[in-house]
């Protein structure tokens, strides 16, 4: 090895004082001999010229000179395989150096360790490698801790998908006899029945929705737990986002006699891009909530929007992210101090007493944090014991290009009406009056029926009016009356707000043109103005007409269940023929293949989870003959796992409900299958689609 320079050479004010400095050729054996590191020079045909303790230990020699004498070939007697050997002097020939080339070796004892091996070549004048010099580390423990790592992620990765696994099974087996428990109370709702046999089977069927709910709570808790949960992306409308989290929870506050209420800001784009599904869950949450403990008062949720300038580098600039930021406010019971801290745990709840009087899993806010988070946001909120909570979240979303409207002729039909708005709720009267502005009404509002008259009374011309049913004092039906009483209001088209459940039509169709539910939907309430504004019919119909078949087509269906549970077979026929249709049967995938052999079907109903053969092998196969006309597929699972819905689409099948299995989904299901695959009354589907 070469020399280093002398300190006393090459260093200012550094000598060798009277010959006391060591040598160069001592200190730089004190390097060697002292180094932690294996050093080491050797042949290119695989002798050792020189190695130092620290190497001799490393290799279980108890000297140096132990280890020269008896290691005559290195590439025999150190590597475990000779072919690390080949790549060390390969690499040498190539690039004069290696640097952290890890390998096995063999100890005296026969003991294997891990080192890594940094070295280059020395060359003489001519260019001549003459010997390999440099450096090793033992690193066994490392490459011990490398295998512990690597086997703890594989037993982490078996764990997870075992726990996936088990979710799925627990959710078929789960869902299966839920399927039999609501299908049945619900077939026998429509029957007939006493008043006291009705009550028992209402029962029967909240409490296995009530079941059914804390099942799906569970569920996707064990699913973001797992890592399992993941968004989708669509562009979807905003108002109808809010408007069906809140159309669940109406009924709970009008039974309840609360103002549910909610405002939109302006600044809110109509469409945006984003998971409308979780977020409707996160909402329909903290309102069932706010409803759940709040006696009397009002539930408020408000939607605003703040934008965050997007940093780009790039020509032209990034656009801004879009967060969509809520908050739900109540006039409840509010959440004790000690119990605010663990508002978030899972399966905790503010009062966990065994007396308690609202009952839950305690998993919903747990949930909705975390879906909130998933969703580029936060949630937290404020509250006083016996003044009411405020829940905020925020969301990140994309922003999207809104379809063409389909307001903007009723919009035209409405600007420079004026109209009279009534309503006790201060709230509920600013949002109205800031919605029929919007649309470029001229609003005027009166807080009681009394005030009304007084309006009317005055000489205001008035083109429409909108009257709050329930209001203490003078009630709409009764300001109704007086308005038809008097020259002014004789004439005038009243709408009606109310809450579910409230609305006579019989005693109320002579005094109001239209009602409309509480909470109001904007395009219910514009659709029902426009009309009332150019003398068309007003009556606000309950859903949108959809298409149906007719009946020689429905009697002409042909049906085939696939299902292997008796209780669920027993159910979906039940239900089939409740809605008009006869279906045959068949126990498993097999049973269904030699069914459509011997005839054609239209429609499948096909259980995914079925013995000897399951619904997906079953479709698969069916799909991979092309030779007679294909049925529609219809996936019926008790699977409700991230990724089950597409699996079944994979497989072949057209469309998909979850069990437990509805009648109105069953009803949807069925009637999408026959407008998809029906031409008329003369064209079924003829062609495989796939």
């Amino acid at each position: 090895m070469h020399e280093p320079p002398d300190p006393a050479e090459t260093a200012p004010g550094i000598a060798a004082e009277d010959g006391l400095w060591p040598s160069s050729l001592d200190r730089f054996r004190s390097i060697v001999q002292n180094a932690v590191e294996g050093i080491f020079q050797s042949t290119p045909d695989g002798h050792y010229l020189l190695v130092n303790p620290a190497l001799a230990k490393m290799y279980g020699y108890a000297s140096p000179e132990e280890l020269l004498a008896e290691v005559r070939d290195i590439s025999r007697m150190i590597y475990v395989d000779a072919s690390a050997r080949q790549k060390f002097k390969r690499l040498m020939e190539e690039h004069g150096e290696v640097r952290g080339l890890e390998y096995q070796v063999r100890r005296r004892d026969g003991q294997l360790i891990w080192i890594s091996e940094h070295a280059r070549a020395v060359r003489n004048e001519l260019g001549r490698v003459i010997y390999y010099e440099g450096f090793v580390q033992d690193i066994s423990k490392r490459k011990e801790d490398e295998v512990t790592l690597l086997a703890a992620k594989e037993a982490a990765e078996v764990a997870s998908k075992a726990k996936s696994q088990f979710l799925a099974m627990m959710s078929h087996e789960i869902r299966t006899p839920m399927n039999g428990v609501i299908g049945m109370a619900s077939l026998l709702l429509e029957t007939a029945l006493s008043e006291e046999q009705r009550e028992f089977v209402d029962t029967i069927r909240r409490s296995g929705d009530s079941l059914l709910s804390v099942i799906n709570d569970i569920l996707d808790f064990s699913k973001i737990e797992a890592g399992r949960l993941d968004l989708e992306t669509e562009e979807f409308s905003v108002r109808e986002c809010v408007e069906g989290a809140i159309e669940p929870i109406a009924l709970k506050a009008a039974q309840k006699r609360l103002d549910l209420l909610f405002e939109i800001d302006d600044s809110v784009p109509p469409y945006v891009r984003g998971d409308t599904t979780r977020l409707r869950q996160v909402l329909v949450n903290l309102l069932g909530n706010a409803v759940k403990f709040t006696e009397t008062g009002e539930v408020m949720l408000t939607v605003g929007l703040r934008r965050i300038p997007e940093n780009s580098s790039a020509k032209g600039g990034g656009a801004d992210r879009l967060v969509l930021e809520f908050a739900v406010a109540d006039t409840g019971i509010g959440i004790p101090r000690e119990g605010q801290a663990r508002l978030f745990d899972a399966f905790t709840q503010a009062d966990s007493s065994t007396t308690r009087r609202y009952g839950g899993t305690g998993l919903g806010l747990a949930i909705s944090r975390r879906l909130v988070e998933l969703m580029g946001g936060a949630l937290c909120f404020e509250s006083e014991e016996g003044r009411g909570s405020v829940f905020r979240f925020s969301v990140v979303v994309e922003p999207a290009e809104p379809p063409r409207s389909v307001l903007a002729d009723r919009r035209g039909r409405l600007e420079g009406l004026k109209i009279l708005i009534v309503d006790d709720n201060v709230t509920n009267l600013r949002i109205l009056s800031r919605m029929v502005e919007n649309w470029g009404m001229e609003s005027l509002c009166a807080e009681s029926g009394e005030a009304a008259l007084e309006v009317v009374a005055g000489g205001a011309e008035l083109d429409l009016a909108i009257v709050d049913l329930q209001m203490p004092g003078m009630d709409g039906a009764m300001l109704g009356w007086a308005l038809r009483a008097q020259p002014r209001g004789m004439r005038l088209p009243l709408v009606l707000l109310s809450s579910q459940g409230a609305v006579k039509t019989e005693t109320h169709g002579r005094l109001f043109a239209a009602s409309i539910l509480k909470p109001v939907k904007p395009a219910q309430l514009q659709e029902v103005l426009a009309k009332l504004a150019s003398g068309g019919s007003a009556r606000l119909k309950e859903a949108p007409v959809q298409q149906t078949a007719t009946p020689s087509l429905l009697a002409n269906v042909r049906i085939l269940l696939a299902e292997d549970n008796p209780v669920n077979q027993r159910v979906v026929l039940h239900m089939l023929s409740h809605l008009g249709y006869h279906a045959d049967l068949a126990g498993n995938g097999r049973e269904a293949l030699g069914a459509l052999m011997r005839q054609h079907y239209d429609i499948v109903l096909m259980d995914v989870q079925m013995p000897e053969m399951d619904g997906r092998e079953a479709t698969a196969r069916l799909r991979a003959d092309r030779l007679g006309p294909q049925p529609w597929v219809i996936a019926l699972t008790a699977n409700a796992m991230q990724g089950d819905r597409e699996k079944c689409m994979d497989a072949g099948m057209d469309d998909y409900v979850s069990k437990p299995i509805t009648l109105a989904a069953l009803e949807e299901v069925v009637g999408r299958a026959i407008v998809q695959i029906g031409a008329g009354e003369t064209g079924w589907r003829t062609e495989c689609k796939r």
